[in-house]
């Protein structure tokens, strides 16, 4: 029968370069609208209090690209431009040459500065971009080396009933892109999330002898304390009840000289089982705040917040007066 589907070669090359072509697309909106809703290049307020050696290759990464808003998103303009042209058989070769001109170099970034995490994807996608060039490569060479072309391979061979619905794409191209984005959107309420103190403070006025100088509300509820001498503690903020005005902090300082000290002391104790070396790693992380004046800081206290001006009064016998800085 005429309209019976064959599954041979010419199909199997389309359906393999449509998957490509569909799911690269996908990928690179889906970064794009990172980039352009925050979720991406978006670093800690305090980072900029730390040492660069403190950070690791994610952190200095994410630190350098965020500097420039508009850098961002002129990457955004690129990988949707890369995107768009994947979508459609006439531009699928500037598409797979756009795309590789900037995955190659996410790759190296991912591989050198140690981003794990991202680095499976960014490397199969770009496989995906060399495979649709490659794949194309009879017609590039004829295109930059004038010779005589051929389309690939395999001749890319449509199948009758792909044709029928062919005008299919119309409807899915814009349902996936706006699945997408707001998919990303719904991620970002989620880890994105600001509290009514979200910003970096200052101490400014206390009845008491604190060792706090900068308190940082970050994203999720997560919270990092400035001290005096420049140690940096991180925790959480518990426990808000907003029509009680309270809420708790913990922090804890953390340092690579803290797990030097006692990895060394563990490592040349004749201490054995498990528990026990655990409660020895407990006891000398204790000592060493002693003697770094770095106990962990637990603050219960009962707040008001009146526009850029913090109080926090009560718990723990704490009165601390908190300006925004930024």
């Amino acid at each position: 029968m005429k309209n019976k589907l064959k599954i041979n070669k010419s199909v199997l090359f389309y359906i393999l370069r449509l998957i490509c072509r569909y799911f690269i697309a996908l990928m690179m909106f889906s970064y794009a609208s990172a980039k352009i809703l925050g979720t991406q290049f978006s670093s800690d307020l305090s980072i900029g209090e730390r040492a660069i050696s403190s950070m690791n290759g994610f952190e200095l990464t994410w630190y350098f690209y965020g500097y420039s808003p508009t850098y961002g998103m002129l990457i955004a303009g690129s990988q949707i431009v890369a995107a768009l042209l994947l979508l459609f058989r006439k531009t699928v070769r500037m598409g797979a040459v756009l795309l590789l001109s900037f995955m190659v170099n996410i790759v190296l970034l991912d591989v050198f500065y140690e981003i794990n995490g991202a680095t499976p994807m960014a490397v199969l996608l770009t496989l995906m971009g060399f495979f649709l060039l490659l794949s194309d490569w009879n017609a590039f060479k004829g295109y930059f080396l004038k010779q005589e072309k051929e389309m690939h391979f395999y001749k890319e061979e449509l199948p009758l009933k792909f044709k029928k619905i062919h005008w299919f794409k119309y409807i899915l191209i814009p349902v996936m892109f706006i699945g997408m984005f707001f998919s990303i959107y719904k991620l970002r309420e989620v880890y994105m999330y600001k509290n009514e103190f979200y910003g970096a403070w200052k101490v400014m006025d206390t009845k008491y002898d604190s060792k706090i100088d900068k308190v940082y509300f970050e994203l999720r509820d997560r919270i990092v304390l400035l001290d005096t001498t420049g140690k940096l503690y991180k925790g959480n903020l518990k426990n808000q009840d907003e029509v009680k005005s309270t809420f708790d902090i913990e922090a804890k300082h953390y340092s690579k000289s803290l797990r030097s000290f006692v990895q060394k002391k563990i490592d040349t104790s004749k201490i054995k089982g498990e528990n026990n070396i655990k409660n020895e790693r407990l006891r000398l992380s204790k000592l060493y705040h002693k003697i770094n004046n770095s106990e962990p800081v637990n603050i219960n206290a009962v707040y008001k917040l009146n526009m850029d001006t913090l109080y926090l009064t009560e718990g723990n016998n704490i009165d601390l007066k908190l300006i925004r800085i930024e």
